[in-house]
């Protein structure tokens, strides 16, 4: 356990503690790196104060300056951090590149640091499993970011499918198609990702990207857990030596039929994240776009659209969702700010003793490798073109 005394500061108005973190990636130029440092503040649970933000020496110490961090607290390498940090800050988050979030995660749980992780958390069912022993053998503290379960809408939708509002869930229809590796730029050439989204590996990198987030969704709402899958997979766009278009069909426990499809190359959807509930007594839609609203129908041919300030609402409505009042749209980085505010729950747990700091809301190890085995089964589906059991 680690040493807490000298890390923790002083309480928030909430009487949650405001933790000190440290980035590994992340760098001022990256969007995620904004996101989560807007985020991770938002509710002042969190302060950034030191990091390793880029292999770029000239980027990572224009992100101190960015990010208003000492220029001494700022390090070229994870080593360089750890050895000069570990008794001074509470986690790190660890936003680099995927391929290298395995080595990343292991050291720091060595050295005792608590770890906030980007998804997706590894790219290989192995990897997450040696990651599941490390936490076992040292009883180290692990969280995933799942931020799209961070929207009050779909935490009200998991409420009232816990409350048996819609009865017994049949099915489940989940998408995220986006246009990126179909786009053009202004002279007409392809629009270039990152070098590491063109690298696939035995589970292709648009599902460690996006089959992800649909995971943890349905793992988030339902609580079922994924059984066989079948599954085909395609690459349409510009760069054919990877995937970029899946679609799927899904068993899940208590005889839950789920529909999945995400994509890099339908052209016209920036992200067209979309989920559709259907129970025996009524249904559900959330778009991603107008997060604000679910739009809900039942058994005797009524249709409604609730938010935040509806009659009846239970969790949407709670005063940590309503910085601003209804009518006023949250969004985004809003829900990864909400993602952030558990954590912050869960880590005053585990900080203060207490190694029981699961949290309803919150992802780690074990959500995070049955996801990579049901997405390991979606690459084997596609390849042998039956259904294939998720280990």
């Amino acid at each position: 356990m680690l040493e807490t005394n000298s890390r923790l500061t002083d309480s928030t108005s909430d009487g949650v503690r405001r933790f000190k973190v440290a980035f590994l990636g992340g760098a001022y130029e990256s969007a995620v790196g904004r996101v989560h440092r807007t985020a991770l503040e938002m509710d002042q649970h969190f302060e950034l104060v030191a990091g390793c933000f880029s292999r770029n020496k000239e980027a990572n110490k224009l992100s101190a300056i960015w990010y208003g961090i000492d220029p001494d607290r700022t390090y070229n390498t994870l080593v360089e951090l750890l050895l000069a940090e570990t008794c001074n800050i509470d986690a790190i988050v660890i936003l680099s590149p995927q391929d290298q979030h395995a080595q990343h995660i292991l050291a720091c749980l060595d050295a005792e640091v608590p770890v906030i992780c980007e998804k997706a958390l590894v790219a290989t069912v192995d990897e997450a499993v040696s990651i599941q022993k490390k936490l076992s053998s040292n009883n180290g503290f692990l969280v995933v970011i799942s931020n799209y379960t961070g929207y009050p809408i779909l935490r009200e939708l998991k409420h009232m499918i816990e409350q048996n509002v819609f009865g017994s869930i049949q099915q489940l229809h989940m998408e995220m198609p986006q246009e990126g590796f179909s786009r053009l730029d202004a002279d007409g050439a392809p629009v270039i990702p990152q070098e590491w989204r063109l690298r696939d590996g035995p589970i292709p990198t648009i599902s460690l990207d996006l089959g992800v987030h649909l995971h943890m969704m349905a793992r988030f709402l339902t609580g079922e857990r994924p059984n066989e899958v079948i599954a085909v997979s395609d690459s349409n766009g510009n760069f054919k030596q990877v995937t970029d278009n899946v679609s799927c069909l899904i068993k899940y426990s208590n005889n839950l039929n789920c529909n999945v499809w995400y994509s890099k190359t339908a052209l016209g959807y920036r992200n067209g994240l979309k989920l559709r509930v259907f129970g025996e007594k009524g249904s559900a839609e959330w778009v991603q776009e107008n997060p604000e609203y679910l739009q809900m129908a039942d058994d005797s041919g009524g249709r409604f659209i609730i938010d935040r300030a509806s009659k009846g609402i239970k969790i949407a409505n709670q005063s940590r969702y309503t910085r601003f009042k209804a009518g006023h749209p949250a969004g985004f980085i809003e829900a990864f700010a909400n993602y952030y505010y558990d954590i912050a729950n869960a880590l005053e747990c585990y900080l203060t003793g207490n190694c029981c700091f699961k949290h309803e809301y919150i992802f780690s190890i074990d959500e995070s490798l049955e996801g990579l085995r049901m997405l390991n089964a979606i690459a084997k589906s596609s390849i042998r073109k039956c259904w294939e059991t998720v280990a």
